[in-house]
Order: C-alpha cells, then structure tokens, then sequence
C-alpha cells in the first residue's frame, strides 16, 4: 500500500526583490566554528546590500547565541532564536520560512565557503534560470587536510540525468547546495520527522520536479569531524531505520514524477549504506549499535536485498545478539 504523505507547504509571503540571496546558517550549543563560518561568508560577499545574513538558533540551552556573536564582534548578523528547540528539520525549516532572497543557501554552523562562493553560484542561476536547484563541487576537510569531492561534470550548467543519479544515492553534501525560494514553496519543506537522509529526500523531491544545475568549481567547504550530526546518528545506530522511513518518501516522489523506475537504484544504495554502517559499528566494538542497525535493515530493507544477501544479514544478527554461540560452535567442532 502507498503510504499517504503531505508535504507542509512553505508559507506564503513576498520575497524582496532587492535581495538576491538569503544565507542562513541554523545552529545548535555553536563552538568558533560558528564564527568561521559566518566570517567566510562575509568575506564570499564584501558588498552585503543585497544579502540577508541570519543565525537561526534552535533553542540552544547553555549558549546565549546573540551574545557571543556581539563578542565575536558580529552584533550585525540578525539572529534569531526559536522557541523551543525542534530537532535538525525543524530548525532547517524555519530557516526557508524567514528567508527573503531569490536565491536560499542554508550554511551548517561547522561548514564553510570560499570567497568566490556567491558570485560563481549566481552567475550560474542567471545562465540557468529555469532551474530551481544549484550545486557546486564540494571540498571535504577533516584532521588530514582538504580533499576534493567527486566532479560530475566539467562544464557548468544544468546536469542531464541527474534524477537517476541523485536516486541511485546521497552525493552531496549541504554547503554547496543553493535552492530558489520559489522551488521550496513548490515542493515543501524538509521533512522533520528524518534526520540521517533527511537532505538527500529532498534532493530528490525537488530533482523529480525541476531542472538542477552545477558548478565545477569547489567553492563549499564540509567539515568532517566527531562531532557532526552524521556522525551522532551512526554512533546510535539509528542510521538505517531512517534510511527505511526516508525510502516511503523518496519512493512517493518518484511515483509522482513517473520515476518509479529510479526506485531500485534508491533501494540498493540504501542496503549498501545500511552495510556500511552496520560493519562501521562493529569495527569500533560498538556493538549494541550494529545490533540496531542489522535489526533494522531486516526490518525495513530485506524485501530489496537478494536472498542471499538476506541470509547474511541474519546470520550477521544472530552473531552479534548471540556471540557465545559462535564461541560453544567453535568449541563443539571435532
């Protein structure tokens, strides 16, 4: 049966015309990270006539965020903070509502961009105007250094096939996502209740309904670090029943769209992540999660996993839930 789902509509309101971009940077108990941040996006755009720069708090419970910006000597930045604290999408959310510009760019407190950022995604949403979503070539930086992300393609424009690829797996990563405020009014708002794929079901929602554009330069900087919300989920060993819930999602977009094609390929890329988590959590002795996270892949994934691969996932389990049998098993042999 086709799970029924309504996507919140963004709310209606007029976006001002003088303003071309709204960078909003929601945040959580922030570190100097924060700072960094909003001091690269200062500097991505010396001339902020035509920018709304703003701090959406999600109810931080030990940080007075608007003064700490003061301290940072950044009292300019309008912050705003939320009521209550609402989780990764509400906060996400709340940040389409307030934007003002054309253009939305929801920057993570711990990410960064580089000083051309702007200006080159711009240029690229005038060249492509009929598309309602823009991505750049992201740089990864964690203790090791920069590394580069994958180039889909080298020239700028609108990216054929991208439905397919964006189905098949989670290939981006947030800084280097730009979204017209028009496309979030005409597909919704992120979807709360997801938190490990929750960026990757919407970049389908809007890539099964219009055009998305790319830049090969990398101007987005991802912080990879212990602390980061990807991170966190892995370590609960919730990441796959949240791929599971996200796939109703995505397979109702594709459904929409005629796509449904595409549907196996998001299905696939959900049994190998759901692995790669699992064999994560037992590399570092954590087993209780990699309990979590097989229990779940045999839950909500095991109807698109091969019988055999289904038959590993169960010997998997019994092996962690169970690990003295394999120690009675290998003491019984002859």
């Amino acid at each position: 049966m086709t799970l029924a789902l309504q996507f919140v509509p963004v709310a209606e309101g007029t976006a001002n015309e003088h303003v071309a971009w709204s960078v909003m940077i929601p945040t959580y108990e922030p570190t100097v990270q924060l700072r960094e941040a909003i001091e690269s996006v200062q500097a991505a755009c010396p001339d902020r006539g035509g920018m709304q720069i703003e701090v959406v708090d999600d109810c931080s419970p030990t940080v007075d965020v608007a003064s700490l910006l003061a301290s940072w000597g950044l009292a300019s930045v309008r912050v705003h903070r939320r009521s209550a604290n609402g989780g990764l999408g509400a906060c996400w959310n709340e940040c389409i509502q307030r934007a003002t510009g054309t253009l939305v760019h929801i920057l993570h407190q711990d990410d960064l961009v580089k000083p051309l950022f702007y200006a080159r995604m711009g240029e690229l949403a005038a060249r492509a105007p009929t598309a309602g979503m823009y991505f750049c070539r992201t740089e990864f930086l964690d203790e090791r250094g920069p590394r580069l992300g994958e180039l889909e393609q080298p020239n700028a424009g609108v990216v054929d096939g991208w439905l397919e690829k964006i189905a098949a797996g989670q290939r981006l990563q947030c800084p280097s996502v730009v979204v017209r405020r028009e496309t979030y009014r005409r597909v919704g708002l992120f979807e709360p209740s997801l938190r490990y794929v929750i960026d990757w079901e919407m970049w389908v929602r809007i890539a099964a309904r219009v055009d998305v554009a790319y830049l090969p330069d990398a101007l987005a900087v991802y912080r990879i670090h212990e602390s980061a919300e990807s991170r966190k989920i892995k370590s609960a060993g919730i990441a796959t029943a949240d791929m599971g819930r996200g796939l109703r999602f995505i397979r109702k977009s594709l459904e929409d769209a005629g796509r449904l094609d595409c549907f196996a390929r998001a299905q696939q890329f959900a049994v190998n992540a759901s692995t790669w988590a699992a064999q994560e959590a037992e590399g570092s002795n954590d087993r209780p999660a990699a309990i979590r996270e097989v229990t779940s892949a045999l839950r909500y994934l095991s109807g698109a996993m091969a019988w055999r691969r289904r038959f590993q996932h169960v010997r998997w389990y019994l092996r962690l839930r169970f690990p003295r049998l394999r120690t009675i098993g290998r003491a019984l042999r002859p």
